[in-house]
């Protein structure tokens, strides 16, 4: 497989802009079977953009808005169009997308758009790339999980669209089709050996207890006190308005065990709690019988977990001889991107001075990120929704 990703800062006049993203194109020859991967502004006109991309390319394309965006050329950008495209005589691409998603439909949905592209397909597919818009009223692991489930534990990539925090502009595109509640996939079959990594870096502080009484994505108590009394007791302030921007830099460290007994860990952001019973309701699930443990991070953090990620993945490249990679994508938290302030620019570019220059990438800030988390006690991989970490898969 190859790909060339190029981009546009051109998103109000989108012909012009489309016609830039062609011209750089030009020179990138297409084999038999080929799809593109996009990511542009919130305030991009999505169904224009959608039948306007059609219109010119005609080859399968996901895209998902975003807040902020990876790029070769600039390492960082605040708006405009990310378009890569990828290519090959041995890979299929079959895509897809779900209708406008509710909590009563969503897990329908979901299943039945996957089996009916694993039926196009004609195969299992090696690797689901996948993003969504998420419900604030469903559990962001419920999406992976269901994907996971239906499709018999295939690795899964991808995330949640972004805006500019106002959670209600993000958008997903598929094709020509546009939805601002759904969940578009694209399925890859044939010669591919994905690599995936996901990582995070944080310390913890002395707040560690284990979950007792949980529903979901809500969680009452920790040991034997509500989950409010525990926080507060740390010396939390919980009054605040915003509490999802308050956690930012001081998530949760979610350490758990599957039905196999392999160790999973994942970070989970608090976004709202009940003062009434003492609750605290996260952006995922966390088990009962959980051990959290509140975390900071900051920007050495970020840089840690960037290079972890991007480097295992290099060592994972380089000892396949059979495979030539050519391709990243890059998911990374939008908390991520706060921590930075006015030094994300270069920060960004350092990412991209870590990536082999032989290797074409895109990339976005999410509202969550899909990727398998490697097990602490075996070498297993399980699909997992991920806040406050760098994802990144290479093709």
């Amino acid at each position: 497989m190859r790909s060339l990703a190029v981009y546009t800062e051109e998103m109000d006049d989108l012909q012009a802009g489309i016609q830039e993203l062609k011209d750089k194109l030009k020179d990138f020859k297409l084999d038999k079977n080929s799809m593109g991967i996009l990511f542009a502004h919130a305030d991009t006109d999505f169904q224009e953009l959608a039948n306007a991309l059609q219109d010119e390319f005609g080859f399968p394309i996901l895209g998902a808005s975003a807040m902020s965006m990876f790029t070769e050329s600039m390492g960082y950008v605040t708006e405009g169009i990310s378009l890569h495209v990828f290519t090959a005589d041995d890979c299929t691409f079959v895509a897809g997308v779900t209708s406008e998603m509710n909590p009563d439909n969503y897990k329908a949905q979901i299943k039945s758009t996957y089996q009916r592209l694993a039926e196009e397909l004609g195969e299992k597919p090696k690797i689901i790339l996948t993003y969504a818009v998420k419900d604030a009223a469903v559990g962001g692991d419920e999406y992976v999980n269901l994907l996971d489930e239906a499709s018999g534990g295939v690795p899964i990539f991808g995330g949640f669209s972004s805006d500019n925090f106002l959670f209600t502009e993000c958008r997903i595109m598929v094709n020509r089709e546009v939805r601002s509640a759904g969940m578009g996939m694209i399925l890859i079959g044939g010669n591919i050996k994905p690599v995936l990594k996901s990582r995070f870096s944080v310390e913890t502080t002395d707040l560690e207890e284990v979950v007792t009484e949980v529903r979901g994505n809500t969680v009452y108590k920790l040991g034997d006190r509500t989950l409010v009394d525990v926080v507060r007791e740390a010396g939390v302030d919980l009054d605040s308005d915003d509490l999802l921007s308050k956690f930012v830099g001081s998530p949760f460290l979610v350490t758990y065990k599957k039905a196999n007994g392999d160790e999973i860990q994942v970070m989970r952001h608090l976004a709202a709690i009940n003062k009434a019973d003492g609750s605290g309701s996260f952006l995922g699930n966390i088990p009962k019988g959980a051990v959290v443990r509140l975390a900071m991070f900051g920007r050495k953090d970020v840089s840690k977990s960037v290079s972890e990620a991007i480097r295992s993945a290099v060592v994972d490249v380089s000892n396949e001889k059979d495979y030539i990679y050519s391709s990243a994508i890059i998911t990374s938290c939008a908390s991520r991107l706060m921590t930075f302030t006015n030094d994300v620019m270069d920060e960004a570019k350092g990412y991209a001075n870590i990536i082999p220059h032989d290797i074409r990438f895109s990339g976005m800030y999410s509202f969550g990120e899909f990727c398998p988390m490697e097990a602490q006690n075996s070498n297993n991989s399980h699909n997992c929704f991920h806040n406050t970490t760098f994802t990144f898969i290479v093709l």
